[in-house]
């Protein structure tokens, strides 16, 4: 009788199959690269290749916050704060195998999230503007994945990271678009820490 080689081993059953971290950290160098180079219609410029980047991340994101909420039902009581606090936990860990370090909020719509330990910014180790703007690009494909994902969950927003002094840290500020104008502005009102589960939050202004 021919084996079944579609088959997992009892010990790998039940498992998902995940490429090496590595492996997939090189693939997305690579997408960036080949990006900006832009093959036969000749090099992108920083505003196109930031906005490729993006768009790649909405559409990857939209798809695996699908695949990653299926069958979760997120409370219509403070629904905005719960679909942040899935970004930020099932989300985030779903991606990069750890929560979101601190979540804040102004409750007028505007969410901080804060990742102390960005891991695609980890080879960006000088300190000089080029780096920086290479770090930057890099930050547009997460800025798609997190849009992408609150779209799917029925939020509109904008998106912005930045990257902090203490590379890799970074953070990402989200402005929800509601429906009439309300909130979405960035001042008025004071921060407030917003617990993600076991996700530390402070109190400090964002």
């Amino acid at each position: 009788m021919a084996a079944d080689l579609s088959r997992q081993p009892p010990s790998q059953q039940g498992k998902k199959a995940e490429c090496a971290e590595s492996l997939f950290d090189y693939l997305f160098a690579a997408m960036i690269d080949a990006l900006r180079t832009g093959g036969d219609q000749g090099p992108r410029n920083d505003e196109l290749l930031a906005e490729t980047v993006r768009a790649i991340g909405f559409d990857v994101g939209y798809r695996l916050a699908e695949s990653t909420a299926q069958g979760r039902v997120l409370p219509a009581d403070a629904l905005e704060v719960n679909v942040m606090k899935f970004i930020c936990k099932e989300f985030w860990i779903e991606i990069f195998k750890k929560q979101i370090d601190k979540l804040q909020t102004n409750n007028q719509g505007v969410f901080v999230l804060r990742d102390a330990k960005f891991r695609w910014l980890a080879p960006f180790t000088a300190d000089d503007e080029a780096t920086r703007r290479a770090a930057a690009t890099v930050l547009n494909f997460p800025c798609g994945l997190i849009k992408g994902a609150l779209e799917n969950l029925g939020i509109t927003s904008t998106v912005q990271a930045e990257v902090a002094p203490a590379v890799p840290s970074c953070s990402f500020t989200i402005k929800i678009k509601r429906s009439g104008g309300a909130g979405g502005g960035a001042g008025g009102g004071s921060a407030a820490a917003v617990p993600a589960s076991s996700t530390t939050a402070s109190s400090s202004r964002s």
